[in-house]
């Protein structure tokens, strides 16, 4: 194992996450920004293929948060090893990035290493850093530099970002509330760090013929026509989504059009998500020479990963449900803002909107006396129907 733990090492994360999967470093050489380091907790190495832990983490697919809990996927004593903290020695999947001026990469090395990360940062902190551009942390200012180029390079590829405001439903001492999140420098930052890190593994994977899951996405659509003829709008997003096929897990790579690559695959959670983990039980065991899990193996475990996911979102859109039930009944005298995207099934009152108020897209029932368009503002009520599996909303 390559030992980095004198190199200058950053984690970028929310406040108080429970898993901590990524760090980031910058090398320089002759004192010039050389390579660019992404470091991934391992916990693949810690367990065996096929073991209790291993098919009990197959059996979850991922760890789940829900608004009132959080359910792991990974025994408490493999996060508290495999997870990266300030101070702490901790054995990483890196990649090595070398970059072209044009910020498409010139070479990269994926290695075993150690490191021992020396900021644990929120993005808050991160963009007060980025903002501000002290000069003591030249390291950050330079890999913000990078990730620009990079990400730049990816939009000339075609790569279209989805920088729409998001929330997040949460508990906070019993009170029911939305925490809203911008696209910011710093979350820029670590989301082009970990799309290069799927990509240079993924291309790792294909040229030492790996067997793996990839995913890929096909655009299908004009999107850049399609943004521009709603660029004032707050959900051109959701309208482009329309349009775009959905991404798809595969063991056989192909273009991930929407991210502006040749290939990808989902290699940065491997606490919380076993896809990820499949793909680091493959590294390891090529790094180590043990045989290699099966491409047929691989299709049976990318087929009950599919199957298991849709029964994971359906307990998160249940509890999601269920919240937001309550919320708005508590809130059932008032009048909300709606921006109509589109009708999803007209003759049972389904339809897709937006909350602009909470960055909340969802399905609703809404009984409407009026004609809808898309991208219009429409004043709606919460009905109170505890009998609809919808959350019900008349003007």
């Amino acid at each position: 194992m390559k030992d980095l733990t004198s190199l200058k090492t950053f984690i970028i994360d929310s406040k108080n996450p429970h898993e901590i999967d990524d760090a980031i470093s910058l090398e320089f050489i002759e004192d010039k920004p050389k390579y660019l380091w992404v470091h991934i907790s391992y916990p693949a190495k810690l367990f065996k293929h096929n073991s209790n832990i291993d098919l009990e983490c197959r059996k979850k697919v991922s760890s789940l948060y829900l608004v009132d809990d959080y359910r792991p996927m990974l025994p408490e004593h493999i996060i508290n090893i495999a997870n990266l903290k300030m101070n702490k020695v901790s054995e990483t999947l890196s990649a090595c990035i070398e970059f072209n001026k044009n910020g498409s990469i010139k070479s990269y090395k994926i290695l075993e290493t150690i490191i021992k990360p020396d900021y644990e940062l929120t993005y808050e902190d991160t963009n007060e850093i980025l903002d501000l551009e002290p000069k003591e942390e030249y390291e950050l200012i330079n890999i913000k530099k990078i990730l620009e180029n990079s990400f730049n390079y990816r939009k000339e590829c075609g790569a279209i970002t989805f920088n729409a405001p998001f929330s997040k439903l949460c508990l906070i001492d019993d009170e029911i509330c939305f925490e809203k999140y911008e696209s910011t420098p710093a979350h820029t930052l670590v989301s082009e760090s970990m799309i290069l890190m799927g990509f240079v593994i993924s291309d790792f994977l294909i040229k030492n013929k790996i067997p793996a899951p990839f995913r890929s996405q096909k655009i299908n659509c004009d999107a850049n026509e399609i943004l521009k003829r709603n660029s004032s709008s707050l959900i051109k997003f959701s309208i482009l989504k329309q349009y775009i096929g959905k991404s798809f897990i595969s063991r056989k790579p192909n273009n991930h059009e929407t991210l502006g690559l040749e290939s990808y695959t989902q290699v940065t959670s491997p606490l919380r998500r076993y896809i990820d983990l499949i793909i680091q039980k493959q590294i390891y065991f090529y790094f180590n020479n043990y045989p290699l899990i099966s491409e047929a193996e691989i299709d049976d475990l990318i087929n009950e990963y599919k199957s298991k996911l849709k029964d994971v979102n359906d307990i998160i859109k249940q509890n999601k449900f269920k919240y937001l039930r309550k919320f708005f009944k508590k809130n059932n005298e008032e009048f909300f803002k709606i921006i109509f995207i589109r009708w999803i099934n007209p003759k049972k009152n389904i339809a897709l909107v937006y909350f602009p108020e909470y960055y909340l897209e969802i399905l609703i029932k809404l009984y409407i006396s009026i004609d809808t368009y898309t991208n219009k503002i429409y004043k709606i009520k919460y009905s109170n129907n505890d009998e609809s599996n919808l959350l019900e909303f008349i003007n």
